[in-house]
């Protein structure tokens, strides 16, 4: 099936959030589509609330050992659609996600990558707290070094499996493994965007991009990945430097971490 969307959705501990989640997927007015979870690492019932679904397009599979990155991994070697798509455990794809996405991609097969715009919204969903825009670089790959790129907003984008091929996700990162991941990608292909609201992020505490601490040292991980690819200009460098230090140094301020924040302000960040 030419249009076949596989969608992969890892979870962990995910009971409370994942039924959401699946039943947005069940709601796409694209009907071709596979949604492969993969529950890994779980002490709670998320196994059972993924088997309260018996759509016949969902597949579970179940990992003993946790980890994000194996999880999609995982996915992606199981994959049978021409597309891809990634969706975390407590987020949701808008209605029509799929369907504006693949048309774009059928209509324009020079387009590799296809993204569109992305809701934050509060835990209970009641509060829409901001609407991510993407702008089409001139150049993919060299705005995927940037930490602000102007197209990337987390694991949103509708992927040709062709393109992936046995590219997968460094499982030696804790965080930021999606932009590494899609960096990568970046290097051969083209990227187009829809209008639509094609994701929708649910600010959840305890989440992964919570833990500062381990957040900040995955940036200035990236900062020197991104070095050693030599693709920024000095001018460039010191400019992401600069984002980097008013970004973590305001996250710690907000949170009263009055150390960690001034100790981020004056600590260099190593760039070859």
């Amino acid at each position: 099936m030419d249009d076949l969307v596989s969608i992969i959705l890892p979870a962990h501990n995910a009971a409370a959030t994942i039924g959401l989640a699946i039943e947005s997927v069940c709601a796409q007015t694209h009907p071709h589509w596979e949604l492969l979870i993969i529950v890994n690492g779980c002490t709670d019932h998320t196994s059972d609330v993924c088997r309260s679904y018996t759509d016949p397009r969902i597949r579970l599979i179940v990992l003993e050992e946790a980890g994000l990155s194996k999880a999609r991994n995982t996915g992606l070697d199981l994959a049978h659609g021409t597309f891809i798509c990634f969706l975390d455990a407590d987020d949701m794809l808008p209605t029509n996600s799929l369907s504006a996405r693949v048309q774009l991609m059928v209509q324009h097969p020079e387009k590799t990558f296809c993204d569109g715009r992305v809701e934050k919204k509060s835990e209970d969903l009641s509060k829409l707290i901001e609407v991510w825009t993407p702008r089409v670089p001139a150049d993919l790959h060299h705005e995927m070094h940037l930490i602000d790129a102007c197209c990337f907003c987390g694991v949103t984008w509708m992927i040709r499996r062709s393109a992936i091929g046995q590219l997968r996700f460094d499982e030696t990162w804790s965080h930021l493994e999606d932009r590494v991941f899609f960096l990568a990608l970046s290097r051969n292909g083209q990227y187009g965007a829809v209008n639509d609201v094609v994701y929708t992020i649910r600010k959840t505490r305890g989440s992964l991009m919570s833990n500062h601490k381990q957040l900040e040292k995955a940036y200035r991980r990236f900062l020197v990945h991104v070095a050693q690819q030599d693709m920024l200009d000095p001018r460039e460098r010191e400019q992401q430097r600069t984002l980097y230090k008013r970004m973590f140094f305001k996250t710690h301020l907000k949170s009263g971490r009055i150390v960690p924040a001034l100790r981020t302000l004056f600590t260099a960040v190593y760039t070859p």
